[in-house]
């Protein structure tokens, strides 16, 4: 059943013009090598793995006449389903006493836009897509998204390409250390609930979360944001996106909370001072 279907997928992708698209993109062929490495697969249909790269920003090259050419935005739709199934279902087996709770937190970890954009960077993904020039210059955060979506649709165009069983492989070669260290993972997913949770127990309300500045260069900038009780702060730490800082200071925080180095009297102290 799986496979008629996979079947009937395929047939929504053959109108590609190829041609048309290394007109703009000469590096389409090396590109497609390139992922063929990665997943290591070498890539029937070169249509499938040549729209996984194609990001809509690359759209603007074509402003009149855009028939024959497609963004990797149904492969990513594709990708992020099964990517979810695969999440799910590994976890389940490596993991048989986490309850639904656990297991969900743990497979929002995994597919969470920080773990994918990490996992497009550590592979190389990043190098095959096909962008406009303003999304070049886009900020960390919006990158971060980008490879995120990339890294699903190219899962995609595997399973259309080589089937379930290879994709399967593949993702379960590329987070296998993930799926082993699942409880690490869990808690360092949790530590801004634990924080919230531990605060407001103490005082009432959560600590507060700023972005206060921003370091590195302009191709590659760093958000650094500091978390608050009352006016004090108690922590910062700096990322390539506001989200994956915040957890970066809760995870910071929770430790001088376990270490001892942050007291409840503390807390209270501090949010004393704002009154």
């Amino acid at each position: 059943m799986l496979e008629k279907r996979l079947t009937l997928l395929r047939t929504q992708f053959r109108d590609l013009n190829f041609a048309k698209l290394s007109r703009v993109f000469p590096q389409i062929e090396a590109n497609i090598d390139k992922l063929g490495e990665i997943q290591e697969h070498r890539y029937l249909d070169k249509k499938l793995a040549a729209i996984s790269l194609v990001h809509r920003s690359s759209l603007v090259y074509w402003p009149t006449d855009k028939s024959g050419i497609y963004s990797n935005e149904r492969l990513e739709f594709l990708g992020d389903a099964f990517l979810s199934f695969f999440i799910a279902s590994e976890a389940m087996i490596e993991h048989k006493t986490l309850q639904e709770g656990d297991l969900s937190r743990l497979r929002a970890a995994l597919v969470g836009t920080e773990n994918l954009a990490l996992k497009s960077r550590d592979l190389g993904i990043g190098d095959c897509l096909l962008v406009g020039k303003a999304e070049m210059n886009s900020n960390p955060q919006r990158r971060d998204n980008v490879l995120a979506d990339a890294f699903e649709a190219v899962t995609a165009a595997l399973l259309l390409d080589a089937g379930e069983e290879k994709a399967h492989m593949w993702l379960l070669k590329v987070f296998s250390d993930d799926l082993k260290t699942g409880q690490d993972i869990l808690l360092k997913f949790d530590s801004k609930s634990k924080l919230q949770q531990w605060t407001q127990g103490i005082i009432g309300v959560p600590p507060v979360y700023r972005t206060i500045g921003t370091e590195g260069t302009p191709q590659e900038t760093f958000f650094i944001v500091a978390a608050f009780i009352g006016n004090t702060e108690i922590g910062r730490a700096s990322a390539a996106s506001k989200r994956e800082a915040s957890k970066k200071v809760a995870e910071l925080i929770v430790e001088k909370i376990e270490s001892g180095k942050l007291t409840k009297d503390m807390i209270i102290s501090f949010f004393g001072r704002e009154k």
